[in-house]
């Protein structure tokens, strides 16, 4: 895989996805039991130190093997199920790439394709998809993972379970709201499957939502479309999405080749919603594919606790909600048939209602175990352990058997957010840090007022909503002492392209050596219509962010803007190699159909450069990413 840095900016914005349109809440029944996405991503930085070579890091990884089934999970990669093996035919039910390749689509950046991803928090793949999360084992053979989640301040925790001569494997995550406050609660569970010519999606419906990467949300018939056959990935000439209005008390999806040959999922009625993604088979889908798996394709059948990726669901003060899922082989009969034989014969052979009931039951007796002493070593180290000890040391929680953190395994960051609640003092090493939660609010208001409180501080009040409150903290802190953090938060929130140009270029200033901020104040500047001060910036920025590949793309778009072909040529000639590409960018696009019309020419967008979504609708591509 990469290299992935753990560190850099503070996410300001919520990292992706948007909020229904008025009549698309109306085509979705959204009533006052859903909330909006949060505003931002704080208190989370961005992933984003990575490129396209390989290296070979150790990861650990946690088994689980009964002799039928054997289940592999990542506890440092967000504790993704990572293989799902029959052990009897050798066959992987899941997709897994070449290699674990990261690339622009969650919400700190860094994200990679395959396995089965557990998405807790905003819209969007989480934050912790790239993080360590803890694990251990419970009495009965439970793998648990678990971690602090920041965003919404509570525990993420999933157990796995894999009975003795089991043919599926059973998951159960618990969701509990600590807080005095309603929480806007997403979750969905991301299934790569393999896909090749004949891959079908079998879900129990007759409708669904499909979103085409046109920005638009419609009503459809499934498994026919406007007279197109909809339930074959691979026959999509451009990217969908296709939210089933599944039926029954137990939904369950499931994706299988010619031969029936397949996986199966299915959960309690809590987790209601069911979706399959496609790349399409046009080129940009293409693209994508190999982008992010190589040789191997693949689509998505996903499963969460609302119909669509829009909308989030209130979880009440002191409330929790739980469910459990089924992953395993499944043998559907003439899957090819008719639609309603097809799903006859998947409802057949999913895990019945019965057995499924039955593991939850358990799992839910299973919950307020504690995790065995003898599996510390699993637990992971400070990554994983940090923040959720430093909530129990600042005394924001009780400690809990069921889902421990060590506090002796705090990083410096948390170390002088834990002076902060035990002795009211600030550290400086803490200006690129924040903390949003309600408690560290009422902490940051208690300080002693200062330029750093006000920066901390500032960023509290933009993750609750309140940003004009925020920038009249950020503009007291940059008054007391300029420092690159302030002005780029002002930048980012400001109410005019010309005042954020200002904001972005001050805090790159101030510290030339952060390539993100490079990067958003030579955008900054695009922007605003200066690329010869764009230029002129770039030249002067060190070498090891001027070699930055989004630095070189940007070089090409202000070269093409101050009329410089050749320039733009030998740049565009190498080819641009953009690993941090964001789902849903035509910035390559653009700059493309910019330097043909300046050169005069009309040549086609070549293939490399070619990762667009939108093929098979009328309207306009949207310009920001999916939530895919």
């Amino acid at each position: 895989m990469p290299q992935l840095s753990r560190g850099g900016e503070l996410v300001l914005d919520s990292g992706g996805g948007r909020l229904p349109t008025p009549d698309e809440a109306r085509l979705l029944g959204i009533d006052h039991r859903h909330l909006p996405r949060l505003p931002t991503a704080l208190p989370y930085t961005y992933q984003d130190g990575y490129g396209r070579e390989l290296e070979q890091p150790e990861q650990r990884v946690a088994v689980l093997d009964n002799g039928r089934l054997r289940a592999t999970f990542l506890p440092d990669l967000g504790g993704r199920l990572w293989s799902l093996l029959d052990l009897r035919t050798g066959r992987e039910l899941l997709h897994q790439p070449d290699a674990v390749r990261f690339a622009n689509l969650a919400i700190r950046n860094a994200w990679f394709a395959g396995g089965v991803e557990w998405n807790l928090g905003v819209t969007g793949h989480w934050g912790l998809t790239c993080e360590p999360v803890c694990a251990g084992v419970v009495d009965g053979g439970v793998l648990r993972l678990w971690a602090h989640e920041r965003l919404l301040g509570i525990t993420w925790r999933l157990d796995a379970w894999l009975p003795e001569d089991s043919e599926v494997l059973f998951t159960h995550a618990v969701i509990e709201n600590p807080t005095d406050a309603a929480l806007p609660i997403y979750w969905w569970s991301n299934i790569a499957v393999p896909q090749d010519e004949r891959t079908r999606v079998i879900a129990d419906a007759e409708r669904a939502f499909h979103f085409g990467y046109a920005y638009r949300l419609n009503e459809v018939s499934v498994p026919v479309r406007e007279g197109r056959e909809v339930t074959w990935p691979q026959l999509h000439p451009g990217s969908a999405d296709y939210f089933y209005l599944t039926r029954g008390e137990h939904p369950w999806i499931a994706a299988v080749g010619a031969d029936g040959h397949g996986l199966g999922q299915a959960s309690t009625g809590e987790l209601r919603g069911r979706k399959m993604f496609t790349w399409g088979d046009g080129p940009g889908g293409r693209n994508w594919q190999r982008w992010l798996s190589g040789s191997s394709a693949y689509a998505e059948i996903q499963a969460g606790l609302a119909t669509t990726q829009l909308e989030h669901l209130a979880l009440g003060p002191g409330q929790s909600w739980r469910f459990t899922e089924s992953y395993g082989p499944i043998q559907v009969e003439a899957p090819e048939g008719a639609w309603p034989d097809v799903v006859a014969a998947a409802r057949r052979a999913t895990v019945s209602p019965t057995r499924l009931a039955s593991a939850h039951e358990y799992l839910t007796e299973v919950e307020r175990l504690p995790v065995g002493q003898e599996h510390r070593h699993l637990r992971g180290g400070a990554d994983a352990q940090g923040w959720g000890a430093l909530e129990i040391a600042a005394g924001h929680r009780d400690p809990d058997p069921a889902t421990p953190y060590d506090p002796t395994r705090l990083t410096r960051e948390q170390e002088a957010w834990l002076a902060l609640a035990t002795e009211g003092r600030l550290d400086e090493a803490l200006q690129s840090s924040a903390m949003t939660s309600a408690a560290w609010r009422r902490r940051l208001v208690a300080a002693e007022t200062g330029w750093l409180r006000d920066l901390l501080l500032g960023m509290a009040e933009h993750a609750h909503g309140d940003t004009e409150r925020a920038r009249e903290l950020w503009l007291a802190s940059v008054a007391t002492r300029q420092t690159p953090d302030a002005w780029r938060a002002l930048g980012l929130t400001a109410d005019s392209p010309e005042d954020a140009c200002a904001c972005l270029v001050a805090a790159h200033r101030l510290d030339p050596s952060r390539p993100r901020i490079a990067v958003e104040a030579v955008t900054a500047l695009l922007d605003t219509g200066n690329p010869g001060p764009a230029l002129d910036l770039i030249a002067q920025l060190p070498t090891t962010v001027r070699e930055a590949p989004r630095i070189a793309y940007l070089e090409a778009v202000a070269l093409v803007r101050t009329g410089d072909g050749e320039g733009a040529a030998a740049l565009l000639n190498r080819p641009l190699v953009l690993p941090d590409l964001r789902e849903g960018d035509l910035g390559l696009d653009r700059l493309w159909y910019e330097f043909q019309t300046l050169m005069g020419t009309h040549d086609p967008l070549p293939p490399h450069y070619d990762f667009r979504m939108v093929l098979d609708e009328t309207a306009p591509a949207r310009e920001e990413p999916a939530w895919t």
